[in-house]
C-alpha cells in the first residue's frame, strides 16, 4: 500500500505545474512516510466531500502546495506518534484537517505554515477520542488569513507566529490537563481569540503572548466550562 501511494503522489506531481490537479488518498498502515508537492493554482489534495484519509501509527506526512486557490482536506482517523505538515505559499488557499476523527491521536504533532493572503485553516486535533500530548505549530505571514484551531486532547501545546495585518486567529483548547499557548503577533488590526477550558480546576492553563501591533484585538478566556 505504501509503494502504491507513493507512485500515485509522484504521478500527480509531475503534471502539477499546470494546475487543476487532484490527489485522492486512502491510506492505512504503520510507519508511512509521504511527501506531496503541488505547484500551480486550483490543485486539490482531497475535498470536503472526499477527504484524504490516513490511519496508522508513526506516520510522517508532508504536503506542500505552491500557488493560489489550492485545497487540502484530510482526516487522520487514528495516528499515534504522527507528524503532519501542511505548507501553503500563495493566496486564497484552504486547508481542513481533522486529527483523531475516529481513534486515538496521542503524541501527534501538526505544523502549518502559510505565506500569502486570505488563506484559511480549519483544524481539530483529538475530536473523537481521548489523547495526550498534542502539539500544534502555526506560522502565518501575510494579510487577511483566517486560522481556526481546536485542540481537544489532554495537555495540548500551541505555538504560533502571526506576522501581517488583518489576520483572524481563533484557538480553543479543552481537556483536563495542563494546556499552553505561546504566541508572537506582529502587525495591525489582527483579531486574536483564545479559549482554554479545564473542568477540573486543579491544573494550569498558560498563555504567553508577545504582541507588536496597532489597532489589534486580543481576547483571552480561561474557564472551567463554557468558554
Amino acid at each position: 500500500m505504501k509503494k502504491l501511494i507513493s507512485f500515485i503522489a509522484i504521478f500527480a506531481v509531475s503534471a502539477s505545474y499546470a494546475g487543476n490537479n487532484d490527489i485522492y488518498i486512502t491510506q492505512s498502515g504503520t510507519g508511512l512516510t509521504m511527501n506531496v508537492d503541488q505547484i500551480g493554482d486550483t490543485n486539490k489534495v482531497g475535498t470536503s466531500q472526499a477527504r484524504a484519509t490516513f490511519t496508522g501509527t508513526s506516520m510522517t506526512v508532508d504536503i506542500d502546495q505552491v500557488g493560489d486557490s489550492n485545497t487540502m482536506a484530510a482526516s487522520v482517523a487514528q495516528g499515534n506518534s504522527t507528524s503532519f505538515t501542511a505548507t501553503h505559499t500563495g493566496d486564497s488557499n484552504t486547508t481542513t484537517l481533522a486529527l483523531g476523527a475516529t481513534g486515538d491521536v496521542a503524541n501527534t504533532d501538526f505544523d502549518y505554515a502559510a505565506t500569502g493572503d486570505s488563506n484559511v485553516l480549519t483544524m481539530t486535533q483529538g475530536a473523537a477520542a481521548t489523547a495526550t500530548a498534542g502539539n500544534q505549530d502555526i506560522v502565518v505571514a501575510g494579510t487577511s488569513n483566517n486560522i481556526n484551531a481546536t485542540c481537544e486532547v489532554v495537555g495540548c501545546i500551541n505555538n504560533w507566529n502571526v506576522d501581517g495585518d488583518s489576520n483572524d486567529i481563533d484557538t480553543t483548547q479543552t481537556g483536563n490537563s495542563d494546556h499552553a499557548i505561546t504566541a508572537i503577533v506582529t502587525g495591525s488590526t489582527n483579531n486574536i481569540d483564545i479559549d482554554q477550558t479545564n473542568s477540573t480546576g486543579s491544573v494550569s492553563d498558560v498563555v504567553v503572548i508577545t504582541s507588536t501591533t496597532s489597532n489589534g484585538t486580543i481576547d483571552i478566556d480561561q474557564c472551567t466550562s463554557g468558554c
